[in-house]
Formats: structure tokens, C-alpha cells, sequence
């Protein structure tokens, strides 16, 4: 978990926006909600359903970290048109998605 708030942090600031430390998105960039998501060993980035419609509302944006440390800025309307609109899955006590690496790099 540590790992994962300073990444957080340090990916905000790289891209001139303001980290938060809250529930919720990860911090603000522009004057609008931002959300990191990181895949270190894994080949896809988990999206939350709630966190998710906060930004499309808000037009957020995620940044994606791939293992090698690179990162990419997408709105939450691009991440929306690549996950779809089929159900939300909801084995792990909250509606999530998945995106994949090669859908984001």
C-alpha cells in the first residue's frame, strides 16, 4: 500500500496536479479529479465503478503507470469507451472493470 500512495503522489506532481490524501480520486489536476492506477506485476489496471463515475461527472482523468515506470494520461470518457458498457463485476466487495496494459500503451 505504501508503494502505491507514493507512486500516486510523485505521477500527480510530475504532471503539475496536487495529490490528495483521502478516499475517493487521487488528487486534483487542473482544477479537476484525477486517478492513478499502476500495473506492476499485473496486465491490467483495475477500475472502480464508483471513483469512475465521479470522474466522467467531473471530467476526470486517469494516469496509468505501466511496470517500466511509464505513464499515460487518459480522460475517464476514453477509459469509459474502452471498457464498455457490459456489467461491472463484484467479487471483490465493490463493482470493479479491468483494462488492459495494450488497451492504455
Amino acid at each position: 500500500m505504501l508503494w502505491h500512495t507514493r507512486i500516486e503522489q510523485k505521477v500527480i506532481r510530475k504532471y503539475g496536479g496536487k495529490p490528495l490524501s483521502k478516499y475517493g480520486y487521487d488528487g486534483i489536476l487542473r482544477g479537476r479529479p484525477v486517478e492513478v492506477r499502476a500495473a506492476r506485476k499485473d496486465s491490467r489496471y483495475s477500475i472502480q465503478k464508483d471513483v469512475h463515475r465521479h470522474l466522467v461527472a467531473n471530467q476526470g482523468s486517469y494516469i496509468f503507470v505501466n511496470r517500466y515506470g511509464i505513464s499515460r494520461r487518459l480522460t475517464a470518457r476514453q477509459v469509459s469507451a474502452r471498457i464498455g458498457d457490459g456489467g461491472w463485476y463484484k467479487d471483490r466487495g465493490y463493482p470493479h472493470k479491468f483494462l488492459k496494459v495494450n488497451q492504455v500503451f
